[in-house]
């Protein structure tokens, strides 16, 4: 399966690859262009989760060490 993250889609490949099923993919949903591809931004969503985890990281070790 080829997902999409722009518009949170899902589309099967065939034998002819995940490449073939992205350029339809992009060809018929998007223009031809390719929103799908590059490097995706950091979302503040993703920032906040990652400092829960610090913070639950840093409690544990204070009580293993």
């Amino acid at each position: 399966m080829f997902w999409c993250d722009v518009c949170r889609c899902a589309y099967p490949h065939g034998p002819e690859g995940p490449g073939a099923a992205l350029d339809a993919h992009n060809t018929a949903r998007h223009g031809g262009d390719s929103p799908a591809d590059g490097v995706r931004p950091i979302t503040g969503r993703q920032v906040v989760i990652g400092l829960l985890v610090l913070v639950l990281l840093a409690w544990v070790a204070r009580f293993v060490a």
